[in-house]
């Protein structure tokens, strides 16, 4: 794929990312003011969506298929670049969905005596952790699409499912440290 078109394509992804992530949240925030949705509720949702997503997953196995038509254009230049590495990452994506869910599901159920409605949560919160989720997807695409796109043999990629998986259980626990800090600092007071 040429270097310009590659670039087209790159952007595309990151705006259409980017805009369904603010369309859900808006929808989520919409729907947690009108319904008063409790925690345990959240979870249990929660959990259904990606233990679905997870054996959904499992059942399309190396089908490029999607949605929206740009997502599976980038799905199919990425299987062609990372080869059996591009295997290997959604068997690990979908084992990760499923973990997930298994603490979703485990959340739903250990939380059922809260009381506490969403709506409860200070608003600083919710926009903190809108901000802390948007720099999060955004510097992960950009550190995948950089070795994606800058590799130009394939043992380049070899072991690139592993090295993205530390790499997001790295700043996974950059976020909870971040998030804790945030809350001690400004919510508990």
């Amino acid at each position: 794929m040429e270097q310009a078109a590659l670039k087209k394509m790159r952007l595309k992804q990151i705006a259409a990312s980017n805009l369904i992530f603010g369309i859900m949240m808006v929808i989520f925030f919409m729907i947690i003011q009108i319904s008063e949705i409790r925690f345990t509720h959240f979870f249990f949702c929660l959990g259904i969506l990606m233990l679905f997503q997870g054996v959904l997953g499992f059942i399309k196995k190396g089908t490029t298929k999607s949605f929206i038509p740009l997502f599976e254009q980038v799905a199919i230049y990425e299987k062609e670049k990372l080869g059996k590495e591009w295997y290997k990452e959604k068997k690990m994506e979908n084992i990760w969905k499923l973990i997930l869910s298994g603490l979703m599901f485990f959340q739903s159920f250990n939380i059922q005596n809260i009381p506490n409605p969403f709506f409860d949560i200070e608003p600083l919160f919710l926009i903190f952790f809108l901000v802390i989720s948007l720099a999060l997807i955004n510097v992960s695409m950009l550190f995948r699409i950089r070795k994606i796109d800058r590799s130009t043999e394939k043992h380049e990629l070899k072991g690139y499912t592993k090295e993205s998986n530390m790499m997001a259980m790295a700043l996974g626990f950059l976020t909870i440290i971040i998030l804790f800090g945030f809350i001690v600092i400004f919510i508990l007071p």
